[in-house]
């Protein structure tokens, strides 16, 4: 009687064991179909971003003349007020887009991604005009209004500052 109890034991283990490898076998597979899903979703999503950020540049080109860049140049209140409509379209436009990658962990996050984004997307590094949009979001934002992360918006802080040659500074609220 007592064989009969010890074979069955070991029945027992070796059917749980085949059982736990079996599981553990789907999950490998499973990270791998998580896996390759991932790689598609970032591909799509990069793809989509490339397509938009394309398209914004082509519109903004189609509605952008040599007076108008000279004005970009040298800051905001320059620009007459369809050119402020222009550029202010523009700005949320290019803002929204790379607000949605970085809360979306586009790259993971990346400083360097995103400092390249505000200095080339936005135009910051070219344009006054840009940098002064910028600078009226950033010290003017209600914080019950969350546009983006602090981190995000203190990675366009820095290039606005890096680019400006001097400190932005949240106006005072009461």
């Amino acid at each position: 009687m007592l064989e009969l109890i010890e074979i069955a034991q070991l029945v027992t283990g070796i059917a749980t064991l085949i059982v736990a490898s079996v599981l553990i076998w789907q999950m490998i597979i499973q990270k791998r179909t998580l896996d390759i899903a991932h790689n598609d979703a970032d591909a799509t999503m990069s793809l989509q971003a490339m397509e938009s950020r394309s398209e914004q540049q082509r519109w903004l080109v189609d509605n952008c003349d040599q007076n108008m860049i000279d004005k970009l140049k040298k800051g905001f209140e320059h620009l007459n007020d369809e050119e402020k409509q222009i550029a202010q379209t523009h700005f949320d436009n290019v803002l929204q887009m790379i607000v949605t990658e970085y809360r979306l962990g586009r790259l993971n996050q990346s400083i360097e991604y995103t400092k390249h984004n505000f200095r080339n997307k936005i135009m910051m590094n070219k344009y006054k005009a840009m940098r002064d949009l910028f600078r009226e979001l950033y010290i003017f934002e209600s914080p019950d209004f969350i546009l983006a992360s602090k981190d995000f918006m203190d990675v366009g802080k820095d290039i606005w500052e890096e680019i400006e040659g001097k400190e932005l500074e949240l106006k005072n609220k009461e």
